[in-house]
């Protein structure tokens, strides 16, 4: 017997229960209904869905129409931070010299901003404000980079739109931030929130040493000078913190140079009037005066020969610590142009189709309430 053939029902065995559909769930049946359903519900309401959508689209297109948007320019620097030479094991010439002066304790660490610590180091506010109150040449014109930035960047039609007083806002001369007045104060902390989204600083691979210093402005000129400042600052500011301990070195023992040098003039001009002096006498006690002023002049020759070769040594040793910045990559131009679109229209169109959803939702529940009514 075939066992797909179908046992006929004589009476004996009862046939097959259909359960019907918990009224919690819907059957696939259900399901290609209310499919048809809505297509029937679409050919009713179809022109006031087309129509918002249209309508929609038209107030997003006016919208991208009358909003003016500027490319924006995209330049950066990829360059090399190779940091100094210290001698932590040997102490090297650094060593000498704090010995020399008492102190101990190697040469100063040439590496304290290193991966991220540097990311955040090269956008802080301290070294931005040092940028944008450098003087550059752009059309060869020297001007304040902050004045420059305020005229080209866009801020004054968009964040200072509505105040008529930083509109006008300019700045007669380079300051540092002790000196900013409430009304500068306001105005260069804004400038800095702003330049924040317009700058970034980047390590393009994380096993490189390489990193990419990135500017994103309205204006070409404007980002090719703002970031070839920027890196010069960073590299200054830089080598200023690196080399700080061993510059103070060298200033004391410049210091003690130059008063051995004074030292050792007043000994020898001494020596030189008691020689004329004992020329024509022979008396023990002038002898004796004019050997111990001889060798007061030989000590100090020797101490201040000393403290010279030191500080030579420490001239070297602050080339040696300071950090090296290497141009990889520079700016050049043009620069790539990014022109952002608007999506005002699509947003439109969708914002139409919504609103259409929603009004034929409840129009058709209205409709099945009255008719179950």
């Amino acid at each position: 017997m075939n066992p797909n053939t179908p046992v006929p029902n004589n009476g004996n065995i009862p046939a097959p229960l259909v359960r019907p559909v918990p009224p919690d769930q819907l059957s696939p049946k259900a399901v290609i209904l209310q499919v048809f359903n809505l297509r029937h519900v679409f050919k009713r309401y179809w022109k006031l869905i087309v129509g918002l959508m249209v309508v929609g689209g038209v107030i997003g297109k006016f919208i991208d129409i009358s909003e003016e948007r500027k490319p924006i320019y995209n330049g950066g620097i990829t360059f090399n931070l190779g940091g100094g030479s210290s001698n932590n094991n040997g102490m090297g010439e650094l060593g000498t010299l704090a010995s020399a002066f008492g102190l101990g304790g190697g040469a100063p660490d040439a590496n304290i901003f290193v991966g991220d610590n540097f990311m955040i180091y090269a956008k802080s506010r301290p070294v931005v404000e040092k940028t944008l109150m450098k003087t550059v040449k752009i059309h060869g014109i020297d001007t304040l980079l902050v004045n420059y930035y305020i005229q080209h960047s866009g801020i004054r039609g968009k964040e200072w739109e509505d105040d008529d007083t930083l509109r006008a806002f300019t700045l007669d001369r380079a300051k540092k931030p002790v000196e900013y007045n409430k009304q500068e104060i306001i105005a260069m902390d804004q400038i800095y929130k702003r330049i924040l989204t317009e700058m970034g600083v980047s390590q393009p691979e994380r096993k490189s040493s390489f990193m990419r210093l990135e500017g994103f402005m309205e204006d070409e000129d404007l980002t090719k000078v703002f970031v070839e400042t920027h890196l010069k600052t960073i590299e200054e500011d830089y080598r200023e913190k690196q080399t700080k301990k061993s510059r103070e070195m060298y200033a004391l023992l410049e210091d003690r140079t130059d008063s051995l040098y004074h030292v050792l003039t007043g000994t020898e001009n001494q020596l030189a009037r008691q020689i004329d002096q004992n020329q024509q006498v022979i008396v023990a006690r002038a002898q004796i005066q004019e050997t111990r002023l001889t060798r007061n002049s030989t000590f100090l020759s020797q101490q201040y020969f000393s403290a010279l070769q030191q500080q030579d040594n420490m001239r070297l040793s602050l080339i040696k610590e300071a950090p090296l910045f290497t141009e990889i990559e520079p700016v050049s131009l043009p620069l790539y142009k990014e022109i952002r679109t608007s999506i005002a229209a699509q947003a439109g169109i969708v914002l139409g189709l919504i609103l259409s959803i929603l009004i034929v939702f409840f129009r058709e529940t209205y409709r099945s309430i009255m008719r179950e009514g």
